[in-house]
């Protein structure tokens, strides 16, 4: 069975196609597998509702910040409520949640609408994990040089603080750009792999 929450599907009604949004769960009677079926589709309804409270907190926060496209602290505010997968025990379905959000529900939210979902799932990722940074350290870097800084595993997922803080203060301290900065956090990461 697939783990999936919703998705648009374009049916014909009356010889006119329209879209609207499916659950990906089916129940196969006989299959000796209903109840877990059920399950299935009694969860991806949760997570749709979660789904329909962030974006209404979401919205609240996008009213403070007109130009928020690229905003860190929009991006910050967003990402806290975007902890609710984690919270709500959703961390497993994170992309299908970060892909209803951003595309197929409101891409405005989300830095706008992209070519494919998955290229959408990023904006709502980086925001996610930018969530989860100590407030006083998101001023140390730009939204750009955030967004690069949290596709390094071992800083998104909080494994190396003292890396963290040594690529803010060089962010800081040394205006570095996207590529500077790339370049340097994997530096930093070697040297400290030679370390250990």
């Amino acid at each position: 069975m697939k783990r999936g929450i919703v998705r648009k599907e374009k049916i014909l009604v009356g010889g006119k196609e329209i879209e609207v949004d499916t659950f990906d769960a089916t129940i196969i009677l006989g299959s000796g597998k209903e109840l877990e079926s059920i399950d299935e589709l009694l969860t991806q309804e949760e997570v749709e509702k979660a789904i329909q409270e962030a974006l209404k907190e979401i919205e609240a926060i996008a009213q403070k910040y007109p130009d928020k496209v690229k905003n860190i602290w929009y991006c910050y505010e967003v990402g806290k409520v975007l902890q609710f997968v984690d919270a709500e025990g959703f961390t497993d379905r994170k992309g299908l949640i970060w892909r209803r959000m951003a595309y197929d529900l409101r891409p405005d939210l989300f830095g706008g609408k992209t070519k494919d979902w998955e290229e959408a799932r990023r904006y709502p990722q980086i925001m996610y994990y930018l969530g989860k940074q100590m407030a006083e350290n998101i001023k140390r870097a730009s939204f750009r040089q955030w967004y690069e800084i949290l596709k390094f595993k071992r800083i998104y997922k909080g494994k190396d603080d003292k890396l963290l803080e040594q690529i803010l203060s060089e962010c800081e301290s040394r205006k570095l750009s996207i590529v500077q900065l790339s370049r340097r956090i994997k530096e930093l990461q070697a040297s400290k792999s030679k370390v250990k």
